[in-house]
């Protein structure tokens, strides 16, 4: 069964509310002061059974100018429109308004009724039939149905029962996606059972018994205790479908006009990447302030226009939106602005990014960003294209799950499209049963900047076959944060070593073309250094000391860092807190110092070890750490105690 829903539009008093009663006998115009000013301003809701068994979901929008918000909130996710014009007055004010609102809307499919054929001659008639061919010429309705009815007399009425059940066939159905999505456009109080919200199922399905977030705000979850779709309780809705939800623990504080319900936690956002077209007289500048609507939500909003300096009408243009109240949107989602009066809807687009950057320069690699993700947000056969560019704005690897979640795609349709449509510019690499995705760009990048990283290392570190290890290079290329990274890096890692550039050395990864080579004034050198730090014994030379001794034998501080460092890796040397002793004195002072502690079983104290060796307070400091790491020894507030690896050290 398809879940449709069918909107009106049109101008006030054009019998948009009478038509549906005559439709359905249900009067939508429930309110008082609907009754009191003979139109309607809040939204209607009502349904109808199609002689096929189909019940279609019925939304009566206001035609007044003052209600066009309303009209918007009505027109979000209806599937066929009725645009009602009336034959005693023709095409109006608000039924050109709403007639450029729906298709900008992408409200593609719609039937022109023409209602109070009763109060007019057949000349009439074909005056505004006329008139409604010039409106619709050029248009994506230029070839939509024209039916003639009288509502009093319910003349026409089968006629365009008819056209609507032989519409409704003809509908793209709609994806049931992983994420529920759900405007509330009315909430009210029911004795006895709690509040109940109502709105249009956007995408996804949703089962009795589940729980929806409230969004935004902060968190508050409600759970589905039961729901209705045109006056006749189930168990679940789907996309398409008008509903009605009974929430258990709803109040009428936690909502605000605009919010939204999901089964999923969606992202606030304030700033949007758009396509946007004038269609009003006015122009706009290259920034304006407007207010922005979509689905049910309103915020006042300032546009930046990007590709352009300004906007005449019927153009089109890339804008930026920065709203000043955060709303859930996501991309392909349709909007309307209007200017900061309020009096004039100035045009319509569709979102292309709801976490864009804030652009302050519109410089042209930007707009051939944005326009490549325009380009691939409004055509449904480019979704490949969207998951590049998506990749293309990450930067980074990405879990499979992410990226879907991210393009609100199923993740076996992800899965599929980066199968069935890559071109090569996509990788997808499992890895432990997790697929992470990456463009094959960024993985060209990060190889080249592997291997300018270690070529620097080396280069820095030319006596030394060791370069850096994985989490030193995830953490150069900027990836701590990243999950998929700290998988992906080291798989990487194995590709590059596959490909020979790259091998493996200890724990380190080294490029294959470095080769460790010790000239005979470098070894000299190193001889020199090891043998001065060895004349040390139970001291430790003050680094400036150290500096100054190196510098008389003509090696720089560069220089003797890079020594000291290679002693260290040849285990010549012991370093600690930027301190070097030589490994000998170490092996002397634990030959000396373990026997002194096994015998001593409260420990020693920092000034014992001092007397014991006849070293300074440095030395002393320094040679704890250094057996505090080799876990030969412990150190409390004021003694020194030797471990179980100690005292096996000392048995040795």
């Amino acid at each position: 069964m398809r879940h449709v829903i069918l909107g009106t539009a049109g101008h006030v008093d054009h019998g948009k509310t009478a038509l549906i009663k005559a439709l359905t006998q249900i009067d939508c115009d429930s309110h008082k002061e609907e009754k009191e000013r003979g139109i309607t301003i809040n939204l209607g809701f009502a349904h109808m059974n199609l002689p096929s068994g189909e019940s279609v979901g019925i939304v009566d929008v206001p035609g007044h100018k003052d209600f066009i918000k309303t009209m918007v909130a009505g027109a979000f996710g209806i599937d066929i429109v009725l645009l009602v014009i009336a034959a005693d007055s023709g095409i109006m004010p608000q039924t050109k308004e709403h007639f450029r609102i729906l298709e900008l809307l992408g409200v593609a499919n719609g039937i022109v009724v023409i209602t109070k054929k009763d109060l007019v001659d057949e000349e009439m008639l074909e005056l505004v039939q006329l008139e409604v061919a010039e409106l619709l010429e050029g248009s994506s309705y230029e070839s939509a149905p024209v039916v003639k009815v009288s509502s009093l007399s319910g003349e026409g009425l089968d006629e365009l029962i008819m056209e609507i059940s032989i519409m409704i066939p003809r509908l793209n159905i709609k994806k049931s996606q992983d994420l529920f999505r759900m405007y509330i456009d009315r909430v009210f109080n029911v004795k006895g059972i709690g509040y109940v919200v109502t709105g249009s199922v956007l995408g996804g399905q949703l089962e009795t018994g589940s729980i929806l977030n409230l969004l935004p705000g902060k968190g508050k979850q409600f759970k589905v205790r039961a729901m209705e779709r045109h006056g006749i309780p189930i168990e679940t809705i789907v996309s398409g479908d008008r509903a009605a939800l009974n929430l258990s623990g709803f109040k009428m504080e936690d909502y605000q006009r605009g919010m939204v319900l999901s089964d999923q936690i969606l992202d606030e956002t304030a700033l949007l990447d758009a396509t946007f077209k004038l269609f009003s007289d006015e122009q706009m500048g290259l920034w304006s302030k407007v207010i922005f609507y979509s689905g049910t939500f309103e915020s006042t909003a300032k546009v930046h226009v990007l590709n352009k300096d300004g906007l005449e009408k019927d153009e089109m243009a890339i804008v930026q939106i920065h709203l000043e109240k955060p709303a859930v949107l996501l991309n392909k989602d349709k909007f309307i602005l209007r200017n900061s009066s309020n009096d004039m809807t100035l045009g319509g687009g569709v979102i292309i990014d709801t976490k864009p950057l804030h652009h302050r320069r519109r410089t042209p690699k930007l707009i051939q960003v944005l326009t490549e993700l325009s380009e691939a947000t409004l055509n449904s056969d480019q979704q490949f294209n969207m998951i590049k560019i998506e990749l293309k704005k990450a930067k980074t690897p990405v879990f499979s799950e992410e990226l879907a979640e991210a393009l609100k795609l199923q993740h076996d349709e992800l899965l599929h499209e980066c199968d069935e449509n890559n071109d090569g510019t996509v990788i997808v690499r499992n890895i432990s049963g997790k697929n992470i995705i990456i463009s094959s760009d960024q993985q060209i990048e990060y190889e080249k900047t592997i291997i300018s990283m270690l070529q620097q290392h080396h280069e820095t570190n030319f006596l030394i076959d060791e370069g850096l290890d994985v989490n030193e290079l995830i953490g150069k290329l900027g990836l701590k944060t990243i999950e998929a990274a700290k998988m992906y890096i080291p798989d990487l890692l194995d590709t590059m070593k596959e490909g020979g550039s790259i091998r493996k050395v200890g724990n380190t990864w080294s490029l294959v073309t470095h080769q460790v080579t010790i000239d005979k004034k470098t070894q000299q050198q190193i001889d020199w250094l090891e043998k001065n730090l060895l004349g040390y014994n139970s001291q430790i030379p003050l680094n400036k000391e150290l500096e100054a001794e190196a510098y008389s034998e003509k090696i720089n501080r560069d220089n003797l860092k890079l020594l000291l460092k290679y002693l260290v890796h040849l285990g010549k040397i012991r370093a600690s807190e930027g301190e070097y002793i030589h490994t000998n004195i170490v092996e002397e002072v634990k030959r000396k110092l373990m026997p002194v502690l096994v015998e001593k079983e409260r420990g020693i104290n920092e000034k014992e070890f001092r007397l014991l060796f006849d070293s300074t307070k440095n030395f002393v400091k320094t040679m704890i750490r250094i057996l505090v790491d080799e876990g030969l020894i412990t150190k409390s507030e004021f003694y020194i105690h030797i471990t179980e690896k100690g005292k096996d050290y000392y048995k040795k």
